[in-house]
């Protein structure tokens, strides 16, 4: 599971250490914005959902309504420390889920051959756009703080596609790791426990 120097496929980066200690962190930040932050500007602003977590995207009439009910010590408490944690996040997201669909990708892991480089690609890309769609939500959410109660209504439908998309690519990525992450551990008991 650690890395393997450069061998018959070229080098083996990166080594599977690094990939579970990034994953760790990541989970472990994505925690305290899941079960503390966001659930505690919920209850400030009455039971109402934070910007972050509408799949279905919002209004100019719904962010109106949640930056009135989130009050002055509301809408500070989205800019810090929300807001900040969550400008670290989407790096370590991005960085954590992209070396682990690498590693997952490498050469003999999944397949006994190479994975179609665009395959590859195209995977670890999609954590990377995640991270993108989170960072311009998390603009546009700071902008619309800034300027309550004068909020931009295209504004706040771009952050609200933001919102929508950036959830969807973290399901995808998600689910291909985890599925992934299921193949190769299948492919490694087969190996391990055939005879050789």
């Amino acid at each position: 599971m650690t890395s393997a120097g450069p061998g018959r496929h070229g080098t083996r980066f990166p080594s599977g250490r690094l990939v579970i200690v990034l994953l760790v962190a990541s989970t472990v930040l994505w925690a305290v914005l899941f079960f503390v932050t966001l659930p505690h500007l919920q209850t400030l602003a009455g039971g109402a959902v934070p910007f972050d977590l509408r799949w279905s995207g919002y209004s100019l009439a719904d962010a109106q309504a949640l930056l009135a009910a989130l009050g002055e010590s509301g809408r500070a408490y989205y800019r810090n420390p929300e807001l900040v944690l969550d400008a670290i996040f989407p790096a370590l997201y991005a960085a954590s889920r992209a070396l682990a669909l690498w590693w997952l990708t490498m050469p003999g892991r999944l397949r006994a051959g190479r994975v179609a480089p665009a395959w590859r690609a195209a995977l670890v890309a999609l954590p990377v756009f995640e991270a993108m769609l989170d960072w311009g939500e998390n603009t546009g959410i700071a902008i619309l703080l800034g300027t309550w109660p004068d909020l931009s209504a295209s504004l706040v439908q771009a952050a609200s596609v933001a919102t929508q998309l950036k959830l969807v690519a973290a399901a995808l990525t998600e689910l291909a790791t985890v599925v992934l992450a299921v193949a190769v551990f299948a492919r490694w008991r087969r190996r391990r426990d055939s005879p050789a």
